[in-house]
C-alpha cells in the first residue's frame, strides 16, 4: 500500500523544514489543543530541541502541509524556532488523510468527538468498515461502533461531551435518537438556563435512558396498525436497550410513526365506506387526525366535522374462556352472563337499525386519532310531516346519494364562480381592445359602476373620498369618449356586477365567459381544481349505489310474496267459522 511505502522511506526524508512554509492540515481529526500542554512542551523544544520529527508533504514550490505532528509544529512556533526537523512523503491526499487520521487516533488526549468524526472519515473514504478499524486500531467492534454513533450528537450536545460535562455512557444513551428528540433533551435537561431540578447533568447512563424513552417515546401497543415492521427498526426501543420490559417497545421515530398510522386509519376508513356505503365518515373538534382527513378528502370522500357528542356504536365483549375460571360453576355462571349480554347487545343493534332507517339517527364511522369507530348521531329535528301537514316522502339511500351528488357538483360550480371573482379584479384589462362579446355583457350593467380610480380616464376631477357620478357627469362622459375610456367604463360595469355572480344564475355564467377571455389560464386552474374534488366525490357515490342497488335487489328477491297460499286461506276460513260458532 502506498501508506506502507510512505512510512518505509520516511528515514531517509528527513530535512529541516522552515518554520514558515509549513501550513497545518485540514485532514487532522484534532481541532482542540490545550494551551497549558502546549507551554509546557515549548519550554521542553526550548532545552532540548524537537526530539521526533514531523511529517509533512510538498503541496507547494517552497511549500509544505503537515501529515502529523501539528501540536509539535505549534509548541515550536511558541518556542520561537526558525526551523524543524521533518520528513517530506511525496504521497496523495488520500494517503496525507489515512496518516494523519490514524497518527492522531494513537494519542491518548483524542476526544470521544474527534475520535468519532476520525473514524467516520476513514469510513467515508471507502478503504474501511468497522472491522478494519478494529483490526488497525485494536479496539473492539462495540468500541469503534458506539464511537461512531456520536457523529450523530448535535452540536451542543457533543460540545458537552467535549468539556467532560456529560459522560460518554450519557451521550451513548443520547445518541440514540435522532435530532428532534437530542434537542428537546438539551434544551430542556442539558443546557445551563435549565433550573436545577429538571437538569439530568450528573444522572447515571441508565437513569437518562428511562427518562428519554418514559418522556420522549410512545408506546406501540396504543397503535392499531400492523407493527411487523417495528419489530426489527432500529428506532424502536427494544432494539436501542440492552435491558427491555417485553411488548412491541416504544418509538423514538416521531414521523414515522405519525405516518404509519395516517396510512392505517385512510385504508382502514377506505374499507369501511366499501362495506357500508350508507354510513358518513365524521371527525369531531377533538381526538381527530387531520392528515387522515385530508387525505381521505383528496380522494373524493366528504368528511364532516361533527360539533355536537356521538354515541359509540355498542361493542360485545370477548366470550369466557374456560382456563379463567377455577370451578365449573363459575364458568357455566359467566357463560350464562355472556349470553344475556349477546341478547341486548342484538336487541340494541336492532333498535340503532330501526332508528336509523327512521332518520331519527345518523351512522358515522368517526375518525379519531388512533382508529375509526362507528357512532350514531341523534337528528335534531324529525319528523315526516310538512310545515303544510302533508306527510313527506322519506328518501331511500339511493336517493339521498343522488341528492348529494347534486348537490355536490353545485359547490364546484358555486366555488368556481367564487374564486373567478376575486381573481378577476386582480386582472388588468385597461389596455385590452373591447370585443363584440363585451358589447353584449354591456346591456346587462349600468354606467355607475365606474370605479373611482378610473374617474381621472374619463375626465372627472374630484378631490372627495366618496363621489358618485350625477346624470349629467355620465351625460357627458358619454358624448365625448374614447375608445379606451369606453373599454374602461364596460369592463367596470361588467367587473362591478360580477360580484353578484352566484352558482349557476346568469350573472355566473356571463363570469365564466368574460374570464375565460382574459383569464383562461387561471379560470382552468380554477375549474380543474373544484371539478377534480367533483369527479372524486361523484365515483364514490357512484360505487355507493352499485352496492345499494345489489344489497335493494336481493332484499326483494328474498322477501316472500304477498298473495296468501291456499292452506293459508282454508287455515284462515276455518278460525273465521270458529269465531262466529263461539
Amino acid at each position: 500500500m502506498e501508506t506502507t511505502a510512505a512510512v518505509q522511506s520516511m528515514e531517509k526524508n528527513i530535512t529541516m523544514v522552515a518554520l514558515a512554509n509549513v501550513q497545518p492540515s485540514n485532514y487532522n481529526p484534532r481541532k482542540n489543543f490545550d494551551e497549558e500542554s502546549l507551554s509546557e512542551l515549548a519550554e521542553s523544544i526550548r532545552q532540548q530541541g524537537v526530539l521526533q520529527p514531523v511529517g509533512v508533504r510538498p503541496v507547494a514550490e517552497d511549500r509544505f502541509e503537515i501529515v502529523f505532528g501539528e501540536r509539535r509544529y505549534r509548541a515550536s512556533l511558541m518556542a520561537g524556532l526558525e526551523e524543524i526537523p521533518a520528513i517530506v512523503m511525496e504521497i496523495s491526499d488520500e494517503t496525507a488523510e489515512e496518516m494523519a487520521v490514524t497518527e492522531n487516533l494513537q494519542r491518548k488526549d483524542v476526544t470521544p468527538i474527534e475520535e468519532a468524526n476520525a473514524y467516520q472519515r476513514l469510513i467515508d473514504s471507502g478503504r474501511y468498515d468497522v472491522q478494519a478499524l478494529v483490526m488497525q486500531f485494536g479496539k473492539n467492534e462495540k468500541y469503534i461502533r458506539t464511537r461512531l454513533k456520536f457523529v450523530s450528537l448535535i452540536p451542543e450536545i457533543a460540545r458537552l461531551l467535549e468539556q467532560d460535562e456529560i459522560t460518554i455512557s450519557v451521550a451513548s444513551e443520547i445518541c440514540r435518537y435522532g435530532e428532534e428528540i437530542q434537542r428537546e433533551v438539551y434544551e430542556k435537561h442539558l443546557c445551563e438556563s435549565v433550573q436545577q431540578y429538571n437538569s439530568w447533568r450528573g444522572m447515571k447512563a441508565t437513569e437518562v435512558a428511562r427518562s428519554i424513552e418514559r418522556q420522549y417515546t410512545t408506546d406501540l401497543q396504543r397503535y392499531a396498525f400492523d407493527k411487523t415492521l417495528c419489530l426489527s427498526c432500529p428506532h424502536n426501543t427494544n432494539n436501542m436497550m440492552l435491558f427491555c420490559e417485553g411488548g412491541c417497545g416504544n418509538c423514538a421515530n416521531r414521523t414515522c410513526l405519525a405516518e404509519m398510522n395516517a396510512t392505517y386509519l385512510t385504508e382502514k376508513a377506505v374499507r369501511l365506506m366499501e362495506e357500508r356505503p350508507e354510513v358518513a365518515l365524521c371527525q369531531e373538534n377533538f381526538n381527530g387526525n387531520e392528515d387522515v382527513m385530508e387525505r381521505l378528502t383528496a380522494m373524493g370522500y366528504e368528511v364532516e366535522r361533527l360539533n355536537g357528542y356521538a354515541k359509540p356504536y355498542p361493542e360485545l365483549s370477548t366470550a369466557p374462556r374456560k382456563e379463567d375460571y377455577e370451578t365449573d360453576e363459575a364458568y357455566e355462571e359467566a357463560c350464562k352472563d355472556y349470553e344475556q349480554e349477546v341478547d341486548d347487545y342484538v336487541k340494541e343493534c336492532e333498535e340503532i337499525r330501526t332508528r336509523s332507517e327512521a332518520g331519527e339517527i345518523t351512522l358515522y364511522f368517526r375518525i379519531e386519532s388512533k382508529d375509526i369507530v362507528l357512532c350514531y348521531v341523534r337528528n335534531a329535528v324529525h319528523s315526516s310531516t310538512g310545515y303544510n301537514g302533508t306527510t313527506q316522502q322519506t328518501l331511500s339511500p339511493v336517493e339521498k346519494l343522488e341528492k348529494q351528488d347534486k348537490r355536490n357538483k353545485e359547490i364546484a360550480l358555486e366555488k368556481t364562480v367564487e374564486d373567478t371573482k376575486k381573481q378577476i379584479q386582480e386582472v388588468d384589462m385597461s389596455e385590452r381592445k373591447f370585443g363584440q362579446d363585451e358589447d353584449k355583457m354591456i346591456y346587462f350593467f349600468l354606467l355607475s359602476s365606474l370605479r373611482r380610480e378610473h374617474f381621472a380616464e374619463v375626465g372627472i376631477e374630484c378631490e372627495e373620498t366618496y363621489h358618485y357620478l350625477t346624470d349629467k357627469e355620465k351625460m357627458n362622459i358619454i358624448e365625448n369618449l374614447t375608445a379606451k375610456q369606453k373599454a374602461v367604463i364596460r369592463r367596470d360595469y361588467l367587473i362591478a356586477n360580477f360580484k353578484n355572480a352566484s352558482g349557476s344564475n346568469a350573472t355566473a355564467s356571463l363570469l365564466l365567459d368574460f374570464a375565460e377571455k382574459h383569464m383562461p389560464e387561471a379560470l382552468a386552474e380554477i375549474k380543474n381544481g373544484h371539478n377534480e374534488v367533483y369527479e372524486k366525490r361523484h365515483q364514490r357515490i357512484e360505487e355507493k349505489k352499485a352496492v345499494l342497488l345489489v344489497q335493494e335487489q336481493a332484499r326483494q328477491e328474498a322477501e316472500p310474496s304477498d298473495e296468501p297460499q291456499p292452506e293459508a286461506e282454508a287455515t284462515a276460513g276455518k278460525e273465521t267459522k270458529e269465531e262466529i260458532a263461539a
